[in-house]
């Protein structure tokens, strides 16, 4: 596939004042927000952009969430064609998979019900609850008790949009993938887009999109122009109009630890949030806008009203709410003012030096012989069996072995090193566990003889610290993350050095 990149342009010639912009940038900077990526489109260009190193513009990054409105335009496409009704029956599309007695309820949900989230269901599936279960996704979906009629009560839930996914493969003979690639993505010369597959050979639907953030804003842009993209009718105004218009309005989101989303009617003591709507796997929001959204931080936001995108990738924590307000309290009103050339030159200097935070501490430390050779672990709950460490003079080798395998990551001593790893991770990603994955990892040493390292799985939300520290003779290994639906940190894990490491000079 040809990547086109879309057209660039300096602030000042698309009315936006490059001062509001840097505003942005450096208000999220200030509020420790962990942005990867983000992107300003108007007025037909990109007038802003930064990646913040080591994320870069040619990265592959996790939409989690935000694939809901990828698998919406799939819909949308056979809508156009006339091959598929939104008042068609779930069930007339998986006889097979049905249970034996089907329920009034389940019989009467359709593919609008999907499309909103209205199905009847009373819990929502997270998009990690199956991810990793070999047995059938559809024949889950349809054994769940549906307790209510569908069509009425929102319910925020991956598993109805994996359904609008199995659909799509069903009434085309294609994956949803294929199915955009050959008339949205190679027409618009998108980048590589990856999609992962559950089983049945169905795209994932509600996650497990990856694309570069350009193209994140290449598909908010195709919707902006109301499906139209240099002249070509990819999508119709009118399936554009329905998707990104609200179909339920009265949306809150239950503080069920990032899992569950209630509608206002149901009784709970849990917190909850208020969103300004939803439609067809968009949600609405504020300055009459729309858009796609993924857990800790994946969005791409349209602004009709402005005539622009926004796109994101991030690692934020669930629940945090500050980056919304920080984009309308500088990014909205920098749009429509006239920026001079000074503040254009100060905003591209700006955005060209984003960086992560780096390590602080040693290359090098009097205790590291203790630490180069293998450990025996002790019984764990992760099944880790040995941990070893291996140390160059600019790098330490990081190996652990599970049930998996034997995995390991190299940690710069003196700078991040980027390599290929397949180290398991599942429990702190969100259940991802790509068979192999970049990371980039940086190694320093504290005063006191701790190992500490940030492993940056740079195509995902997720950056691990471990480390590593010695006491007695007995090592022990810390391992957390940035972000996760579920717990942050894993059991410590504990081991002694092998005979091989007695015996080594």
């Amino acid at each position: 596939m040809t990547s086109l990149p879309l057209r660039r342009a300096l602030p000042s010639q698309q009315r936006v004042s490059a001062r509001g912009v840097s505003d942005f940038i450096e208000a999220v900077n200030a509020a420790d927000l962990e942005l990867h990526s983000f992107m300003l489109y108007r007025d037909g260009a990109v007038v802003a952009e930064a990646f913040w190193a080591p994320y870069g513009a040619e990265r592959l990054h996790v939409q989690h969430s935000a694939t809901k409105s990828w698998v919406s335009m799939a819909v949308g496409l056979l809508v156009d064609d006339g091959a598929l009704s939104l008042d068609a029956k779930v069930v007339d599309f998986f006889a097979a998979d049905c249970p034996a007695s089907i329920s009034a309820n389940l019989a009467a949900m359709t593919v609008r019900d999907l499309l909103t989230m209205r199905t009847g269901h009373r819990q929502g599936i997270s998009g990690g609850a199956w991810r990793g279960r070999s047995d059938s996704w559809v024949r889950l979906f349809l054994n769940e008790p549906v307790e209510d009629p569908p069509g009425h009560r929102f319910i925020y839930s991956s598993a109805s949009s994996f359904m609008l996914s199995a659909i799509v493969s069903v009434v085309s003979g294609q994956t949803a993938f294929e199915l955009c690639d050959a008339r949205i993505f190679q027409p618009m010369g998108m980048g590589p887009i990856e999609w992962d597959l559950a089983p049945g050979g169905f795209n994932t639907g509600g996650n497990g999109l990856s694309c570069r953030t350009e193209d994140l804003l290449k598909f908010g842009v195709l919707h902006l122009q109301h499906g139209n993209w240099e002249g070509q009718q990819l999508l119709s105004r009118e399936w554009v109009a329905e998707a990104t218009r609200g179909h339920v309005d009265d949306v809150w989101m239950g503080a069920f630890d990032g899992k569950r989303y209630l509608s206002r009617d149901e009784s709970s003591d849990a917190a909850v949030t208020r969103r300004e709507g939803y439609g067809y796997q968009w949600w609405m929001t504020q300055h009459g806008g729309y858009y796609a959204s993924g857990v800790f931080g994946q969005q791409c936001i349209v602004l009709p009203r402005h005539n622009a995108v926004i796109a994101f990738t991030a690692g934020l924590a669930l629940g945090e709410r500050r980056l919304h307000s920080l984009l309308w309290e500088h990014l909205l009103p920098a749009l429509d003012v006239p920026s001079e050339g000074l503040a254009d030159a100060a905003l591209a200097a700006l955005l060209a030096h984003q960086q992560r935070p780096v390590m602080s501490g040693a290359a090098s430390s009097p205790r590291q012989a203790e630490f180069n050779g293998t450990f025996a672990m002790q019984a764990n709950e992760d099944q880790v069996s040995e941990v070893r460490l291996d140390f160059g003079p600019e790098h330490c080798d990081f190996y652990l072995t599970d049930p998996r395998g034997t995995h390991c990551i190299r940690a710069g001593l003196s700078a991040g090193i980027e390599t290929q790893t397949s180290m398991t991770g599942h429990y702190l990603h969100h259940q991802y566990q790509p068979a192999l994955t970049p990371v980039v990892a940086q190694a320093r040493w504290t005063e006191d003889g701790v190992l500490s390292m940030t492993w940056q799985f740079v195509e995902t939300a997720f950056c691990d610290r471990v480390t590593c520290r010695i006491e007695h003779g007995t090592l022990y290994v810390e391992r957390s993350v940035n972000v996760n639906a579920g717990p942050l940190q894993r059991p410590t894990l504990t081991g002694h050095p092998t005979l091989a490491l007695q015996e080594s000079p």
